[in-house]
């Protein structure tokens, strides 16, 4: 019982205290735990924008920064509708999908955001 109350002032005085040999570990740990869960929420709330990238990638031969383009536009289903408004509705200029490309790029969000809505 003695260890365990122990452990528990240990913890406190770790959440608690702000000196510099403390609170800079503290607060690079709890950054990067909040960071890897927003990471794996990411993931699993963005069915449509998951699926956009693997088709993406799988139908496309893309460069490297064509592969980061994507990584990077489509984190989101929101994203991905934003992408759909932006190139495939209103048809502004892409400068990494253009012509067939974007034609195959707007199929395959369609058919991510229909099965979306499915669901």
């Amino acid at each position: 019982m003695k260890k365990f109350i122990i452990l528990v002032l240990m913890i406190l005085a770790f959440f608690t205290i702000d000196h510099p040999l403390i609170k800079e570990p503290r607060e690079k740990l709890l950054g990067e735990g909040i960071s890897f869960l927003s990471e794996t929420t990411k993931v699993n709330r963005s069915p449509a924008a998951n699926m956009t990238k693997s088709r993406i990638k799988s139908q496309l031969r893309l460069s490297d920064s064509g592969k980061e383009y994507v990584e990077k536009t489509f984190t989101t289903d929101e994203s991905v509708q934003l992408f759909n408004l932006r190139y495939c509705r209103e048809r502004e200029l892409n400068l990494y999908f253009y012509d067939e490309r974007l034609n195959t790029v707007c199929k395959i969000i369609s058919e991510a955001l229909e099965q979306r809505r499915a669901k």
